[in-house]
């Protein structure tokens, strides 16, 4: 008898101990992981176009552990003319409009999945390179692209956000928001992928309402 007491208090001590190592685990730039380019794309009744925008975020400490139960939040704050949906549309992810950014608890791997709902600003200056901010327990992993199918954030796709792009296209120099494979430039590839997303229909229609 004493020895299975004496086994479960080992086993309840090694238990505490790595319910402690995870609750003190700091997230590492180093060793964690943010996609270098993300779409933000709009939606199709009630769920988000997770098709064409689902990203992953890996968040790990500095000995490369997993990071679990940490809040992830992916923000859009300096990204010039985008703008957030007020409502994330998809299970476990939250929108935080003071921020401009959407938040998601990491899982036993260390990892989140969310996607960017939202789109553009009619009139807005083109912006080029990294925007976005992507932060785990507050500390900040990495910046990322951000480039919107959504052009100008209404009526969801159409004639107008492919003439958008076309006058992107003319300007002859980098372009985040229209830049949709992230390679630093605006090609046929882009407007393929465009065309594409307009075909699958499941961006069809624009975020209900904006972050102000």
């Amino acid at each position: 008898m004493r020895t299975r007491c004496t086994a479960i208090s080992i086993l309840f001590a090694a238990c505490l101990a790595a319910g402690a190592r995870t609750a003190r685990a700091v997230p590492s730039p180093g060793t964690s992981h943010v996609p270098s380019h993300v779409l933000m794309v709009g939606r199709l009744g009630a769920l988000a176009d997770t098709a064409l925008g689902a990203f992953t975020v890996v968040v790990r400490d500095a000995a490369n552990n997993p990071v679990t139960n940490k809040t992830v939040e992916f923000r859009v704050l300096n990204c010039e003319g985008a703008r957030l949906a007020t409502d994330a549309l998809q299970p476990g992810v939250s929108t935080r409009c003071d921020t401009h950014g959407i938040t998601a608890l990491t899982d036993v791997h260390g990892e989140v999945r969310m996607t960017l709902l939202g789109g553009g600003t009619v009139g807005s200056p083109p912006g080029g390179g990294p925007c976005a901010q992507v932060f785990a327990a507050g500390v900040l992993l990495g910046t990322t692209s951000v480039a919107w199918l959504d052009q100008d954030g209404v009526h969801g796709l159409g004639i107008n956000d492919l003439s958008m792009w076309l006058s992107d296209l003319g300007l002859n120099e980098p372009i985040s928001r229209t830049d949709y494979d992230g390679d630093g430039t605006l090609t046929v590839n882009d407007l393929s992928l465009w065309l594409e997303a307009w075909s699958r229909g499941t961006s069809a229609e624009s975020a209900t309402s904006y972050c102000p």
